[in-house]
């Protein structure tokens, strides 16, 4: 450590410089929590302002059966902890002071759920399947009771640590961060095993140095102090203080109010020992102050991954294609107005398609002209209806023909004998020309009977088939509308989806403001602080601080947010059976038969 660090370390402004980090890091924890994308990194932030706006913690660290949960109850004053030998702690368990008793369990995922300290078992050592499954999820707990020695310290009663390969231990690295000190409990008369010691080391390395606790000092019958000189021997270089202590003995003065037990149980030297070390104000500034600028490190990553992961990564490049895109999707918008007015006329032609159509010539005339009304059925029907109607123009004008011979009959009948002409004809009355017209009218006579025979065979099919062909015209011309209507539907779809991609985008972008806002305050609010020279910071530390926070600024986040376009005006939901109501095909019979001259008689002599 430099003099110059050394002279900040006992050198406090006047208002405590902790103090004046922490409310600056508040507001920046307040805009980091609006993006979840920065959730985990966010949450450490805030346990770094929570650690230090509380008592310092304090963590009891060891193998299994040891007695760290039994000297936690011995220093609190009551077995509020299970410390069955069979039943070691499976929880990390935070004890802070509350004046009302209850649990929090903090699970991984953030989630904090509050529990009755009845149940306090049930996380810590039960092996229940329902407990395992708890526990899966679980981060750690807190555990708040009604203690005078917990309003200046939160103690940590922590599961063993766990053995590796080649004489390893393990224990999570960011609750020892979290941790003002460390102390180290042993079993008096089992040394430490090689892999305590090597995490012993491992500790020194990480620049934690943790404070020996020999345990059960009633059992080695004096020998303690030897027991602890061959320890201090073999790594008293990587440990601080140490304390022999006896749980049990601590227990059972409390229970019998003996007041040598628990001088012999120097229960009360290792509660001395840790509130001489907490009350280190520039320590615990110095521990907060690493464990921010190693927060502001694994910001510098997050914050420079973001750009290259989703959900951005995506957002960003949708948004600036549509930027490139303006004059594109102006055409396109162009297009789908065409498109929408056209699909809008023609669902109002063919939901009148009928409405004109009274005869049978008009409909014949409409299923010409539209090819959506064509089927195997109707072509048919067509195709009879289209014989019917040719032999009734025939019909028609053969009768024409007829009364028009007729009449050239009646005036040569009247010429050559000066009277009307009567029925039935006498022979002497008739001459060679009025015997050959006679002929030629009852010719066509017999001509416009067989046309008769026709009409009356293809009007009695048109007429049969009169119901199923209107129910079949009016079935295609409502597939043909709801044809049009799906277009327009899609049409729709598609620019809702494209404009919902666009909002989804922009909003999405929305979220990382809250960086750009973090950025601005980490430059103008948290570096000047950093620097100047109020905390505890190392030159070095500054330099480094410099080029971090540079490199965190450096990200840019923004963006242009695009033009809004008219879609909504242009594609807004039609009601197009409500604005062009469907006009069926009805005709009657009296629709579709045509009336004709009645037949003439044969003229007789």
């Amino acid at each position: 450590m430099t003099e110059r660090f050394s002279e900040q370390l006992n050198n406090f402004d006047e208002q405590n410089p902790l103090e004046q980090l922490i409310e600056r890091l508040k507001p920046l924890h307040s805009m980091l929590s609006r993006n979840n994308y920065v959730k985990d990194t966010t949450s450490r932030l805030n346990q770094i302002i929570n650690d230090a706006d509380s008592q310092p913690i304090v963590l009891f660290l060891g193998k299994e059966r040891v007695g760290k949960t039994t000297v936690i109850n011995s220093l609190i004053g009551r077995n509020l902890l299970e410390d069955r030998l069979s039943e070691p702690t499976r929880t990390n368990t935070f004890l802070k002071y509350g004046d009302t008793e209850y649990i929090k369990a903090v699970f991984i995922n953030g989630m904090e759920v509050t529990f009755d300290i009845a149940n306090l078992s049930l996380f810590t050592i039960s092996n229940t399947e329902s407990a395992k499954i708890i526990r899966k999820h679980l981060d750690y707990l807190e555990v708040y009771i009604t203690c005078e020695l917990l309003k200046k310290v939160t103690i940590v009663d922590s599961v063993a640590l766990q053995a590796g390969a080649n004489n390893t231990a393990y224990f999570p690295p960011a609750l020892l961060k979290r941790c003002n000190e460390v102390f180290w409990v042993l079993q008096a008369g089992s040394p430490a095993t090689e892999a305590e010691l090597n995490f012993i080391e491992k500790l020194n390395k990480m620049g934690i140095t943790a404070h020996l606790i020999v345990n059960g000092i009633d059992r080695v019958d004096g020998e303690v102090e030897t027991f602890l000189d061959m320890e201090k021997e073999r790594y008293g270089y990587f440990i601080g203080e140490d304390v022999p202590v006896s749980a049990l003995q601590a227990q059972q003065a409390r229970t019998t109010n003996s007041s040598q037990l628990l001088i012999d149980s120097r229960i009360t030297q290792l509660s001395q020992l840790m509130f001489q070390l907490i009350d280190n104000k520039q320590k615990k500034t110095r521990h907060i102050t690493e464990r921010f600028l190693q927060w502001l490190e694994r910001l510098r990553v997050e914050v420079n991954t973001i750009p290259a992961r989703e959900p951005y990564v995506s957002a960003f490049e949708y948004v600036i294609q549509h930027q490139n895109d303006v004059q594109k999707d102006a055409a396109q918008l162009q297009r789908d107005k065409a498109l929408v007015t056209s699909l809008e006329q023609q669902y109002e032609s063919v939901s009148k398609v009928f409405k004109e159509v009274q005869t049978l010539f008009q409909l014949l005339q409409t299923l010409e002209s539209h090819s959506y009304l064509r089927d195997p059925i109707i072509d048919m029907y067509e195709e009879m209806a289209g014989l019917y109607q040719k032999h009734v123009r025939n019909y028609r004008k053969l009768h024409v023909e007829y009364t028009m011979e007729y009449g050239e009959l009646e005036k040569q009948f009247k010429k050559q004998t000066g009277k009307s002409l009567p029925f039935p004809i006498e022979e002497s009355e008739l001459t060679p020309l009025l015997s050959e017209r006679i002929q030629t009218l009852n010719k066509i006579q017999s001509h416009i009977e067989q046309k008769q025979v026709f009409i009356r065979k293809y009007e009695q099919f048109v007429l049969e088939k009169l119901d199923a062909v209107q129910s079949r015209l009016n079935e295609l011309v409502e597939d043909r509308l709801s044809s049009t209507h799906s277009e327009l539907s899609e049409l729709e779809a598609q620019r809702i989806y494209d404009r919902t991609c666009m909002t989804a985008s922009v909003n999405k972008l929305a979220e990382f403001n809250c960086i750009t806002e973090a950025q601005s305050f980490i430059k103008d609010a948290i570096e000047p602080f950093l620097t100047e020279g109020v905390l505890p910071i190392k030159e070095q530390e500054k330099l480094q601080i410099r080029q971090t926070i540079e490199q965190i600024v450096s990200v840019d986040f923004t963006y242009e947010t695009p033009n809004e376009t008219e879609a909504d005006e242009i594609l807004g939901p039609l009601d197009l059976k409500e604005k062009y109501p469907l006009f069926q095909l009805r005709l009657t019979e009296e629709d579709i038969v045509s009336e004709i001259p009645e037949l003439p008689e044969k003229i007789e002599i």
